[in-house]
């Protein structure tokens, strides 16, 4: 059976300069694309964020920013229609646009 060890057995003949251009390639690649919500979707999120808010739910929101989805969790204090705007308690903000998913605790 042949073992491969891939790109440690280039290493020693690698320049620094690609060394690092391998590392950055290889971050890009994790990239994410920003999910596009359907109308509906946007109505559910929409109708679900009114309601964390109003009751003052413990909630975490999926946040996509800089190609990569990351969460958050909190309680929303106030939701901004004019600014677009998502505001929690701990003094975070968020913009609508980039809110792709919201998961409520009770």
């Amino acid at each position: 059976m042949i073992r491969d060890r891939g790109n440690i057995k280039w290493n020693a003949m690698m320049l620094p300069e690609h060394v690092k251009l391998l590392r950055e390639w290889q971050e890009r690649n994790e990239d994410v694309e920003k999910p596009e919500l359907d109308e509906w979707a946007l109505q559910e999120l929409s109708e679900q964020l009114q309601i964390a808010c109003r009751d003052h739910m413990q909630v975490e929101l999926k946040i996509w920013e800089a190609a990569h989805i990351f969460t958050a969790t909190g309680i929303i204090s106030k939701l901004d229609d004019i600014k677009r705007m998502l505001y929690l308690e701990d003094g975070r903000r968020f913009p609508f646009q980039f809110i792709v998913g919201l998961t409520k605790y009770e």
